[in-house]
């Protein structure tokens, strides 16, 4: 059994950043909390091509994995945007 999780939601910002003379791209989606509060979701985007169609503002569906790391989740393209 296979399980997909998707982000679906607008762009809040796209932020790049350079770690071993390699450039990662990273879209962030803001979420309400059911407290009141937000929290920004950061994805590290893999696939070439859709970076250069990522615009602020605009609705996506990105296919994600996540990991963990001292008790922080992180998420990474693992396919092409969805339509």
């Amino acid at each position: 059994m296979n399980t997909k999780l998707v982000i679906i939601g607008n762009i809040f910002a796209i932020s790049a950043k350079e770690y071993k003379e390699e450039k990662n791209v990273y879209v962030q989606f803001l979420n309400k909390t059911e407290s009141g509060g937000a929290e920004i979701i950061k994805v590290k985007m893999t696939d070439k091509a859709d970076i250069a169609t990522l615009k602020e503002n605009t609705s996506v569906r990105i296919p994600v994995k996540v990991s963990s790391f001292n008790n922080a989740l992180y998420y990474t393209q693992v396919e092409a945007m969805l339509k």
